[in-house]
């Protein structure tokens, strides 16, 4: 029996690497077909979206920058050059959904480079799925190429630095970090988990290597330019790390440094407690199982203290990538009170599933040694249903959130449509989504009527804008009805079918 288990799996390990490249193939074109279906169905822009995208529309048409001063600017930098060159949002879709496919190709890629063609193949299977990747590959989301940024990043160092395959890699991965951290801040925590590897396998011993710092002065240089633009137009090297220290400053008003000891815990352990959420019970199982594999990580840690690491230093590598981003997202929510959604952890995604892949190998080294059919009717079994439990999750998901802010699509519109490009509007909040759409320079008020005098007699916009998504208008629900004289209804847009409930209301401004 033992002879004929060994044969089946031979003809197995030999069918799929000679077809591996059709079957990673097949998986790219399932991931790329599965984003085309959600690729036009949202209604609307959402709020990050639409900052990043009307920072896009700033730099490539020339429009009013309209976005807090501390948001990454790299990414719309980028996108602004398609607009420039005549893009439409339809472009900016297909951009995000190879994107999105690149991310998975990625992943292939670092899971075939440190464990096996089939790891990779799995790990990519995994992310392509993923809900919460699917979801936001649907939507303007950094995150999206925040991952593609950060495993080819890794991708670059570990093929350059580790496996000695030529500096340009170590320099490349260089490029793309100092170019991240004005994409997305969170690609900073790389540089984190690339010193405690080197720390961890080398001691002080990187530090002597003139490739690191060519590498840290390659990184410098492709910060600067960014660093100058945000002194010049901010009065601030790095916008976002001042706004978040003087947020979390214990003298700030706003700031909760008071919460009960019980919030903090529950945010520490949020994202590890919502793991069998995010997986769902068939990818949860193996991803568990995968985890046990670190097991040989600890039993020989000392080897690598000792520069003697050998196939552990990959295990290290992945352990780190994923601990740091797991265990930083975790304090900064508990000790800040501010809720990071799942997309966060998009740079340790790569990890989870690789992770996962090895978990299903070793379901199969198991199950085989009593029948090798079966396990892989069980490996297949558990991968295809956990395909399927992402992939209906998401599609519930995606066509539950798709109409969200659609009356902001419209009403910014109609005030496109309604406006000439030099004409500016008001409202009662900085409504994101109405700037996008609009494309005018919208002033955002308040119920203080002086105020708001001062802003009409100085900018004179054409039009006031009242929207009941954002709670900046709550506290001027009544205020246009209160000056009936300057402001009169022109259009209305409801949330409910029976036109019943307004959501948005546009006000002509009236002048003498």
């Amino acid at each position: 029996m033992g002879d004929e288990e060994s044969k089946y799996k031979d003809i197995l390990r030999n069918f799929f690497y000679k077809y591996h490249k059709l079957i990673i193939f097949a998986t790219l074109l399932f991931a790329f077909i599965i984003r085309l279906k959600y690729m036009n169905i949202n209604a609307a822009l959402w709020w990050d979206e639409a900052d990043y995208m009307s920072l896009a529309k700033h730099y490539g048409l020339g429009l009013p920058e309209q976005a807090a001063p501390w948001r990454a600017r790299g990414l719309s930098l980028i996108l602004g050059i398609f607009y420039f060159f005549g893009a439409n949002e339809w472009f900016m879709r297909v951009l995000w959904t190879i994107a999105s496919v690149a991310g998975v190709y990625m992943t292939y890629k670092i899971g075939k480079q440190l464990y096996s063609k089939l790891i990779g193949v799995i790990a990519a299977l995994g992310l392509a799925v993923y809900f919460e990747y699917l979801f936001w590959s649907a939507r303007f989301s950094a995150d999206v190429f925040v991952l593609l940024i950060w495993t080819s990043a890794c991708y670059l160092f570990w093929k350059g630095y580790v496996q000695k395959q030529g500096n340009k890699y170590i320099y490349f991965s260089a490029g793309l970090l100092g170019y991240g951290i004005f994409a997305y801040e969170s690609i900073a925590f790389l540089f984190l988990i690339i010193f405690i590897f080197l720390a961890l396998t080398e001691r002080s011993a990187f530090l002597k290597k003139k490739e690191i710092w060519i590498a840290l002065l390659i990184a410098l240089l492709f910060m600067m330019p960014f660093f100058i633009y945000n002194q010049v137009n901010f009065g601030n090297p790095y916008p976002r790390l001042w706004h978040q220290a003087v947020e979390f400053d214990p003298n700030f008003e706003e700031a909760d440094w008071a919460r009960p000891k019980g919030e903090v815990i529950s945010d520490l352990l949020m994202y590890s407690q919502n793991f069998p959420y995010y997986l769902k019970w068939p990818f949860m199982v193996a991803f568990a199982i995968g985890l046990l594999a670190f097991v040989n990580l600890f039993l020989g840690f000392d080897f690598i203290l000792k520069g003697k690491g050998g196939k552990l230093k990959k295990d290290l590598f992945i352990f780190v990538w994923g601990l740091v981003v797991l265990v930083l997202f975790s304090l900064i929510m508990a000790f800040t009170g501010f809720y990071f959604e799942p997309r966060f952890l998009f740079p340790m995604m790569p990890v989870v599933f690789i992770v996962m892949a090895n978990g299903f190998m070793k379901i199969y080294d198991f199950a085989r040694k009593y029948n090798a059919q079966l396990a892989v009717v069980l490996v297949l079994g558990l991968l295809t249903f956990g395909v399927y439990s992402q992939l209906t999750f998401a599609d519930q998901l995606i066509n539950y959130k798709k109409d969200a802010y659609a009356n902001e699509n419209y009403a910014g519109t109609w005030l496109k449509e309604n406006t000439l490009p030099t004409d500016t509007v008001m409202g009662c909040a900085q409504s994101v989504q109405v700037i996008y759409y609009s494309e005018r320079e919208f002033f955002g008020v308040r119920k203080d009527h002086d105020y708001n005098l001062e802003i009409i007699k100085e900018h004179r916009p054409k039009f006031y804008v009242m929207d009941g998504h954002d709670p900046g208008c709550i506290e001027a629900l009544n205020y246009p009805n209160e000056h009936p004289e300057l402001y009169r209804p022109v259009q209305v847009f409801f949330i409910d079918e029976a036109k019943t409930q307004p959501i948005m209301i546009i006000y002509e401004i009236i002048y003498p």
